[in-house]
């Protein structure tokens, strides 16, 4: 089944990327460069799943404003300490170590469903 991705990654290769292989499975996906851009894009609704670099400014409030409205929230990141204080911060997001492969978050994204 189709879901509703929406990225938040500063690294324009990464979302791109992504949102093309995203797109290729069938899935509709939204990019955002910002946590601001990405905070305003979760109050219009409609996304299942909100991927979030876990190294942005903003990320925590991005995950916490994904969960609550609704959408599967999985973190990324290089880094595994980073994530993993971000998981503890956020216990219902996913943890997502980069490099992943797409098929790998349209995985975590229909655990929500």
């Amino acid at each position: 089944m189709a879901q509703c991705f929406l990225l938040v990654d500063a690294d324009r290769n990464f979302r791109e990327a992504l949102a093309i292989a995203l797109r290729l499975d069938g899935h509709r996906v939204e990019v955002c460069v910002s946590a601001d851009e990405a905070l305003a894009r979760l109050a219009a609704g409609g996304v299942d799943c909100c991927l979030v670099d876990a190294h942005m400014a903003g990320a925590d409030e991005v995950l916490a404003a994904a969960t609550a409205a609704g959408a599967r929230p999985v973190m990324t990141g290089p880094y595994a300490d980073v994530l993993e204080q971000a998981a503890r911060r956020h216990p219902a997001a996913t943890a997502l170590p980069k490099p992943f492969r797409a098929a790998e978050l349209a995985d975590a994204g229909r655990a929500a469903q």
